[in-house]
Parts: C-alpha cells; sequence; structure tokens
C-alpha cells in the first residue's frame, strides 16, 4: 500500500473549534495526525439588537469588505435580517473568506490575491478608485486599522460592524507539553496574528525553548515579523493562504517527520 503523503505527520491546528473540523478532515485525508488546540474563541456579540439596526442601514453603503471566514460566517447570519442592496459589491480578503461567503449563499465580487492581508485586498484594482464611496467592513472586536486608515486616505467613508468577539480560551497547555515530551509535533499551524500571540501566551513558560524551535506555518509578512518579535528561532513557514487547499499543499512541501 502506498504510504499516505503526511503519514508520521502530527500538526496542531489552532483554528476555533468551528472553523478546525473541515482541515482537519483534510489532514487525516492526507494521512497526518491532527491534533486541535484552539487559540482563539468565537463568539457572537452580546447586542445583537443593536447590530441588527446597523444591517438595516446597509443600502447607504456601496461595497462590504468581509475581512474573514468568521465575519463572512456571523456577519450573514446578520443580514438575513435585512435586504441586501442589489447594487453592493462585496469584498473579501482572500480566498477562504470569498469560498466561506459562497457558503453562505453570497459571491464576492472582489478578492484579494496571494497573501490573504489587508496590504493585499488594498493593492486590487477596485480599491484604487474609492473616493466618494461608502464603506462597511464586516470584522471581529478590535483588530488591525491598516485597511480602514488606507481607504481614508483614498477618500472613503469607513465604517466598522464587528459582527463576532474574539477571545483567549482558557485550555491548558498539558496538551502541548505532552506533545513536545514525546516529540511528537511536527507543526503549528497559526491563522491570525491574534492567535500566535495567544499560543506565547497559553504555553508554559518552561516549553518556550520547544515552541521557539517548531515549525510554524502562518499567512502572513506581518506574522513573520511578529514571530521574530516573540522569540521565535526559525524562519516561518509562509503560507498563501488559509484556505485548507493551500495549507495542505504548504504541509506537504515542508513537514518532515525529523524532530
Amino acid at each position: 500500500m502506498t504510504p499516505l503523503p503526511l503519514q508520521n505527520c502530527t500538526i496542531v491546528v489552532t483554528r476555533p473549534t468551528a472553523q478546525a473540523v473541515r482541515l482537519i478532515e483534510a489532514l487525516e485525508e492526507a494521512g497526518a495526525t491532527a491534533i486541535h488546540f484552539p487559540v482563539i474563541e468565537i463568539t457572537a456579540p452580546p447586542d445583537q439588537d443593536k447590530l441588527r439596526e446597523q444591517v438595516k442601514l446597509l443600502d447607504s453603503y456601496d461595497m462590504a469588505i468581509f475581512i474573514s471566514r468568521n465575519a463572512a460566517i456571523y456577519g450573514s447570519a446578520l443580514i438575513q435580517h435585512a435586504t441586501w442592496p442589489a447594487s453592493m459589491k462585496i469584498a473579501a480578503i482572500g480566498e477562504g473568506t470569498a469560498q466561506q461567503l459562497l457558503e453562505q449563499g453570497m459571491a464576492a465580487d472582489i478578492v484579494a490575491n496571494g497573501i490573504a492581508n489587508s496590504e493585499s485586498l488594498l493593492n486590487t484594482e477596485s480599491m484604487e478608485n474609492v473616493a466618494g464611496k461608502r464603506i462597511l467592513i464586516f470584522r471581529g472586536n478590535g483588530g488591525r486599522e491598516k485597511l480602514a486608515s488606507s481607504l481614508l486616505k483614498r477618500g472613503a467613508t469607513v465604517d466598522y460592524l464587528e459582527c463576532y468577539e474574539r477571545k483567549r480560551p482558557n485550555n491548558n497547555a498539558q496538551l502541548l507539553s505532552e506533545l513536545w515530551r514525546r516529540k511528537a509535533m511536527n507543526g503549528i499551524i497559526l491563522t491570525s496574528s491574534e492567535g500566535l500571540k495567544n499560543l506565547y501566551d497559553m504555553v508554559k513558560k518552561e516549553d518556550f525553548v520547544h515552541l521557539n524551535t517548531t515549525p510554524l506555518y502562518v499567512i502572513s509578512s506581518t506574522m513573520v515579523e511578529l514571530c521574530g518579535k516573540l522569540g521565535y528561532k526559525l524562519t516561518p513557514v509562509l503560507m498563501p493562504s488559509a484556505a485548507n487547499e493551500d495549507v495542505i499543499q504548504s504541509l506537504l512541501k515542508n513537514c518532515t517527520t525529523k524532530m
């Protein structure tokens, strides 16, 4: 029997629970052992009535930008309480978010090319001429201001609709400690800077020596820089995007069972 391509590779998946299932399935189909250790917990904001009132104003905007898969999931749930304007353009931060929008019954008109981040979306032709446009950004609580500030400089009016909240879970990192003790971890997949920071906050201090030399798979140059600031000793693997296909391809190219 031909061995599966990721056989003997043990990969830690840090996505929130709802977004981890399909990636874990894809990893297991490729022969990997997938360990789920979420570093971000996603919940709906408590004041749903306020958000529903906000989506009633959708027809006053020219464009909606969905900043993540979670924005697509929680944003589309809110939109069910309103009528989506036919002339309103939809932009996605990357292919993964665009795919999630499709699954929610919405097609993106604008999708960032390459790495899924604000810079890539801002480099698309459709984002060059936004003067006078009213833009609504669907996102979680807080986050980077790069996208909004750049659009404002280009003459757009920008508002946020914070449709979900991110929290650091109270997970016990003993699971990771045990994997490192057994030399049974071949990589950690991280898809946000916040998740990367949370991982360092959650891991036991005595395990930093292991974390700092474990292959980390990230999705942006910002995350690569942050790894260095946090004390990471290797060069992270920069994946093309957070899409499952890109994650699997990056692992096929880089995962090694030599610890």
